[in-house]
C-alpha cells in the first residue's frame, strides 16, 4: 500500500492516499475562486464525500449544490460542469474504483436496463456514508493493510448504488437553475445541522428560507433527496457517530446530547441509518477512548 505521496505537479490539488489495489482514495482540494466555472469528466468510476466547502454540479440537466457530507457520485467517461459561487474552494475524500468490479457489483444490484453503475450523481449525507468516512480515516492514521480500505470502499458503493439506483436516469425536463432557491435549502442545512439537539419545527425552518411550508418541504426534499425530518434525524446521527468515537461518554448520555428523548428511539434510528447498534459500532475500532 502506498500513503501520503504527493500527486505530480498537474495534479497538484490531489493527495494520494491509496494507489493501488481495487479501490484507490485520495484528497482533492480545489481551490476554484468565486465565479469560476469548470468542464470536468469522470475519469473512472468514483465516490467523492464533501468534507468542507460549497460547490455547484450540473450533470443530465440537473443542478445540485453540494456542501459537507454530501455524496458526488461519478460514472467513467461521464461530463460535467462545476461552479463555484461561494469561493473558498472545498475539500472531498474520493474513492476510485476499478471499472470491472463496480460494474460487476452494480450488474448483480441492478433492477432493470443498465447502462452505468451511478444512476444519480449526487446524495445528501447520511451516517452510513459518515460511519465509512470515519473508519476510513482511521485505518488510513494506522496505516492498515490495503485489504481493509479495499473492504470499506467496496461497502460504500454497495450502499450507494442501493441508493441511487443504477442505469442510465429516466429522461426529464431540465430544471431551472435557480440558484437562489438552492441557496435557502442550503442555510436551512446548516440551521439543522448547528441547532439538531434542538427540537425544530417545519414552520420555522420554511419562514427562514422566505417559503411556506409546502413549497420549503417540496424544494427540500428535490434538493436532497430526503425529507427535512428525516435529515434531521440524520444529522443527530452524524453527531452521535462523532461522540461515539473520540469519546468514552455512555450511550445513554450521547443518545440526549445529539437531541433524542428516548434511548430505545436512539438505538433503532442509529440501527437503520448505520446498521449496527451504537454499541456494536463503538467497538468497531473507530474509538480513541475505551470504554
Amino acid at each position: 500500500m502506498e500513503v501520503d505521496r504527493q500527486a505530480g505537479a498537474d495534479s497538484a490539488q490531489t493527495r494520494s492516499r491509496v494507489r493501488d489495489g481495487l479501490v484507490q482514495l485520495r484528497e482533492y482540494h480545489c481551490a476554484s475562486r468565486t465565479g469560476d466555472r469548470e468542464d470536468e469528466q469522470f475519469g473512472r468510476a468514483s465516490i467523492a464525500i464533501v468534507r468542507s466547502g460549497v460547490f455547484g454540479i450540473r450533470s443530465d440537466r440537473q443542478a445540485r449544490l453540494l456542501t459537507t457530507g454530501f455524496l458526488l457520485l461519478g460514472n467513467s467517461g461521464q461530463s460535467y460542469e462545476t461552479s463555484h459561487d461561494h469561493g473558498g474552494g472545498d475539500r472531498c475524500l474520493v474513492f476510485d474504483f476499478q471499472a470491472s468490479v463496480v460494474e460487476e457489483l452494480a450488474e448483480s444490484m441492478r433492477r432493470g436496463a443498465g447502462g452505468r453503475p451511478f444512476a444519480k450523481n449526487v446524495l445528501p449525507p447520511t451516517p452510513r456514508a459518515d460511519a465509512i468516512w470515519h473508519l476510513a480515516e482511521e485505518r488510513l492514521r494506522s496505516r492498515a493493510e490495503t485489504i481493509g480500505l479495499e473492504e470499506l470502499g467496496l461497502s460504500l458503493a454497495e450502499y450507494v448504488i442501493r441508493e441511487a439506483g443504477t442505469g442510465v436516469p429516466r429522461p426529464r425536463p431540465a430544471e431551472r437553475d435557480d440558484l437562489r432557491a438552492r441557496e435557502q435549502v442550503l442555510a436551512t442545512i446548516a440551521r439543522i445541522e448547528e441547532h439538531a439537539n434542538e427540537e425544530l419545527c417545519l414552520a420555522d425552518l420554511a419562514q427562514s428560507a422566505n417559503l411556506s411550508p409546502f413549497q420549503f418541504l417540496r424544494l427540500f426534499k428535490r434538493t436532497t433527496g430526503v425529507t427535512p425530518y428525516r435529515f434531521l434525524l440524520q444529522a443527530r446521527i452524524r453527531q452521535a457517530i462523532i461522540l461515539l468515537r473520540d469519546t468514552a461518554e455512555p450511550v445513554t448520555g450521547i443518545a440526549y446530547d445529539v437531541g433524542f428523548g428516548d434511548l430505545s428511539n436512539f438505538i433503532n434510528a442509529f440501527r437503520r441509518e448505520v446498521g449496527c447498534s451504537p454499541r456494536q459500532f463503538r467497538k468497531s475500532g473507530l474509538t480513541t477512548q475505551q470504554n
